[in-house]
């Protein structure tokens, strides 16, 4: 009787153990992507782009192959976690880099985490990678008033 004691202690150990172990998982994704991907997912407001949305990029008549944020960057590529999963944007000399308002910027004034649009062609057999004609660094959405 002392025996089958312990093994139901044992196994109620185990499962507690489970259970923090998912609970500090959860944790750490919802601390780095936010509920609902919110933080992967970029959509201006309204219909026209609205207020906040980037001035000169026409988002409805031409749509970014990517959207994400910033997860690593090199001089050959960008790193981006989007809704879609992790993808690998390669750069080049003829890359163009821009703010919100069309302000030409170097590919080291991109910082990890920047939320970023681009535009390219992905390569042929590997729907993973982009090369990039043109790179928009996008303003961060103010949150919602309730």
């Amino acid at each position: 009787m002392a025996e089958n004691r312990w093994q139901i202690i044992l196994g109620a150990v185990v499962l507690l153990v489970i259970l923090l172990t998912a609970a500090f998982s959860l944790g750490i994704y919802v601390g780095r992507h936010g509920w609902g991907e919110e933080g992967l997912r970029y959509q201006p407001p309204g219909p026209e782009g609205g207020p906040g949305a980037a001035p000169g990029q026409d988002f409805a008549a031409n749509p970014p192959d990517l959207v994400g944020r910033i997860r690593a960057l090199s001089q050959l590529g960008i790193q981006l976690a989007t809704q879609d999963g992790p993808r690998i944007v390669e750069v080049s000399e003829n890359t163009r880099v821009e703010d919100k308002d069309g302000t030409p910027l170097k590919l080291t004034d991109l910082r990890l985490g920047d939320l970023v649009a681009v535009f390219g062609e992905f390569t042929p057999g590997n729907g993973q990678r982009l090369v990039a004609s043109q790179i928009v660094r996008l303003p961060e959405r103010a949150p919602q008033q309730p």
